[in-house]
């Protein structure tokens, strides 16, 4: 009589539905049985939700719901199976209580390879009291009799199979079929947590990936070494915000014995600013071999920028020429920080007018000349520089930058372990980009 109940409880799509009238067919004994389970099964259930909520590897998650759930219930075998729809196949995703290897995690089940299928054929819940009653269906594993397999849903759709078997002849009350078909919806919402979280993960690791290869061509973009010219040293240094970032500095060999010497500073940071640099760079690089001023080169660069540039962003651009022979610099600014001049006894602050930052509006740069002595010094630098802040919320200027250029002893690399000094375990904010030029005879 019990079994019979069970089959036609079970043989119906809405499981809940009977519930009522099959526990009024319970005897009194039953109902008390009944009664003293539901804190063992209440307290199953708190613990898959809490695993639930803090276990998102899949493969880990259903290993030990299912070994909590073959423990607590008695049930020799459990497993969940995941159904891939373009091959028609189910994989077992986990499983406990098979002492062979037969079957293990990643194992896939071709279509009607067992009478698990049965359960997908027919897109409902399936009870074998004892599987030998019914030859017409051909089970992976004879050693059970008793055979569980309820659908696994997410939104309607068919996802897998939730399977319980033990060696008994039907071994499966009513309440632990109830118990699974509840302990199934909350293995979907599961496994649909895992799958967004794996598919969150390779996002970011796709991401990551395209971060690294960035950063390994924008470093391609910046000079491999200074170049080596009679009368000067230059040297420069560039340290990204994030993995890649919109400060850029360059060297252009030029005719007639010149070198041409750019920093600049793309408004924003990370992979957005660094795309517009590059675009940059290789506007200016083309019109810096063709033009011969620093005015005409800005001017010029402007012009395209107007044209390529999103709206609301833009670029500080300063442009230097230096004269290997007589030790002249012509320079042009666009909106950046004008150079700071140190000489032997001093420090020198240029107070030339500076033009709009490129990609803005039309603007006609200006040139302005300046001659270095030997032993005297220009250090370039972006505002990641004088606006690094530390945990008192204080920036690297005026005091602070001045003191690290009064060391006698200043250059970018002196300047840059002050500023991180200064700056302690605070984060970075912004690029930092120091160029050092030097007249050594």
């Amino acid at each position: 009589m019990k079994s019979e109940i069970i089959e036609q409880l079970i043989s119906s799509n809405d499981l809940e539905s009977n519930e009522n009238n099959v526990i009024n067919n319970l005897s009194d004994d039953n109902k008390t049985q009944n009664n003293n389970l539901q804190l063992k099964d209440f307290m199953l259930l708190d613990r898959i939700v809490k695993k639930i909520n803090s276990i998102l590897d899949k493969s880990e998650l259903l290993k030990q719901i299912v070994q909590d759930v073959s423990k607590t219930l008695g049930f020799t075998r459990c497993a969940v199976l995941l159904y891939h729809e373009n091959s028609d196949q189910l994989e077992i995703a986990a499983l406990t209580g098979w002492e062979d290897d037969k079957f293990y995690p990643g194992y896939k089940l071709k279509r009607n390879q067992g009478i698990v299928w049965k359960a997908v054929r027919e897109q409902r819940i399936i009870y074998f009291t004892d599987v030998l009653d019914h030859p017409d269906e051909i089970p992976c594993d004879f050693t059970s009799r008793s055979h569980v397999d309820i659908p696994l849903y997410h939104h309607n759709k068919f996802i897998g199979i939730l399977n319980a078997q033990n060696i008994r002849v039907d071994a499966f009350s009513r309440q632990d079929l109830r118990l699974l078909k509840t302990l199934a919806s909350h293995i979907s919402i599961a496994i649909e947590n895992s799958r967004l979280f794996e598919n969150e993960k390779k996002e970011k690791e796709i991401m990551q990936n395209d971060l690294i290869e960035a950063k390994t061509i924008q470093k391609r973009l910046f000079p491999k070494k200074a170049p080596e010219i009679p009368n000067f040293s230059i040297k420069g240094m560039c340290k990204p915000c994030y993995q890649v970032g919109g400060d850029w500095f360059d060297y252009i060999e030029l005719p007639y014995g010149k070198i041409g010497v750019v920093l600049a500073d793309v408004s924003g940071k990370g992979l957005s600013a660094a795309l517009l640099m590059s675009s940059a760079r290789t506007i200016f690089r083309m019109v810096a071999n063709i033009e011969e001023s620093p005015s005409r080169v800005l001017t010029k660069v402007n012009e395209y920028l107007i044209e390529e540039f999103p709206t609301a962003r833009f670029m500080t651009m300063l442009y230097l020429i230096i004269d290997i022979t007589s030790g002249k610099i012509i320079m042009a600014n666009a909106g950046h920080m004008w150079p700071v001049h140190k000489t032997i006894n001093k420090i020198n602050n240029f107070n030339f007018e500076s033009g709009f930052p490129l990609g803005i509006q039309s603007e006609k740069y200006k040139d302005y000349q300046i001659t270095l002595k030997k032993g005297e010094k220009l250090f370039l630098y972006s505002d990641g520089v004088t606006e690094a802040m530390n945990s008192n919320e204080q920036f690297f200027e005026d005091e602070e930058l001045l003191a690290s250029l009064q060391n006698e002893m200043c250059n970018i690399d002196s300047i840059y372990n002050d500023l991180k000094n200064f700056v302690g375990n605070s984060a970075q904010n912004d690029d930092i980009t120091i160029v050092e030029i030097e007249k050594i005879n």
